[in-house]
């Protein structure tokens, strides 16, 4: 068992190296970031948050940014508090989620309770706010619409708990709701505020929101195919919740024990053997090289998004990071 979690830990290990890579255009300010965000969240409870994560965001805000003149000051303050927003909405995702566990670490919810996890998301939202002020009044406008997409696909997603008769195109609206728009409005606000052309920063939107949207069926995809020592989450966790995703929604639609699958999954709080059931029955039938053929094809629309741009070196990252974002296993 050591033995397999110090593999998973070298694996892990070289995905963010990887990683760290692909940002390297923009490494000094992605650094940089980091510097604020640690010095900005004082609480002790938040440090445990600033560890680890992918920093996607903010390096989509810097990388977009060198359409323009490049990572700026207000730039770089833009990507800490697209950061900052995030970690709020993860912190107050756990609790909605009773999730215990998030990049392998204790949830904030799970070390202070309920009622101290909604303070410490809360005070991130202030947070937010703070690096945000003064950047100007459309990037407070489209960073609240952002946030209210994401705050109405938690809701759609809410009412559809275990709803075995959802479909694919309601899954991928709330998808790009939750996570497309979040990506397309970081590159986008980057591009502007650097002062790219017009044109630039529609294709950029365009690119962040496929890669959103691959991202997270890649995301759901690993909640069944994913390493927890490297994921940092358990595995089959949304079916428990009764979120169903790309691979169970297509399973329950096409696979010839479909009726097995519902009568399973109405039971509710599954013990391993039957999500092992489910998870081999997707496998078998399918659902799984499904789900992953569709965030492949969403990546390559990014890719194809990308294609109207100059070259430089932030075109070089997003493509390798939409590679990335399909081979990634964490």
């Amino acid at each position: 068992m050591i033995k397999e979690i110090e593999s998973a830990n070298k694996l892990s290990d070289r995905n963010r190296t990887h990683l760290e890579h692909l940002y390297k255009p923009v490494q000094k300010e992605i650094n940089d970031v980091e510097d604020i965000l640690w010095r900005v969240c004082r609480l002790p409870a938040l440090k445990t948050l600033l560890k680890g994560g992918k920093k996607l965001r903010p390096a989509l805000v810097l990388l977009s940014s060198l359409y323009g003149r490049g990572p700026c000051p207000d730039v770089t303050r833009l990507a800490a508090a697209v950061e900052i927003l995030h970690l709020a909405s993860l912190v107050h995702d756990d609790i909605i989620d009773c999730s215990l566990n998030r990049r392998g670490k204790p949830t904030m919810n799970k070390l202070f309770g309920d009622k101290s996890a909604v303070l410490a998301g809360d005070y991130l939202y202030f947070l937010f706010l703070e690096q945000a002020a003064g950047l100007g009044e459309y990037v407070l406008t489209s960073l609240s619409a952002t946030l209210k997409n994401m705050i109405r696909a938690e809701f759609d997603q809410q009412r559809e708990l275990f709803n075995c008769e959802i479909y694919e195109k309601i899954y991928l609206k709330r998808i790009a709701q939750k996570a497309g728009t979040f990506l397309s409005c970081c590159c986008k606000l980057g591009a502007m505020l650097a002062g790219a052309p017009p044109k630039t920063i529609s294709s950029l939107e365009k690119f962040g929101l496929f890669l959103g949207v691959s991202f997270q069926i890649k995301d759901d995809l690993l909640d069944f195919q994913g390493n927890p020592a490297v994921t940092g989450k358990p595995v089959s966790n949304d079916i428990n919740r009764g979120v169903f995703t790309l691979p169970l929604i297509h399973a329950l639609k096409y696979s010839p024990n479909k009726n097995i699958l519902r009568d399973v999954i109405s039971r509710r709080k599954l013990p391993l053997t039957a999500l092992e059931y489910i998870i081999n029955d997707m496998r078998e039938n399918g659902s799984l090289d499904y789900a992953a053929g569709v965030a492949k094809r969403y990546a390559l629309l990014a890719d194809r998004a990308l294609s109207t741009l100059p070259e430089n070196p932030a075109r070089d990252s997003f493509y390798y990071l939409a590679e990335f974002v399909m081979k990634r296993d964490f």
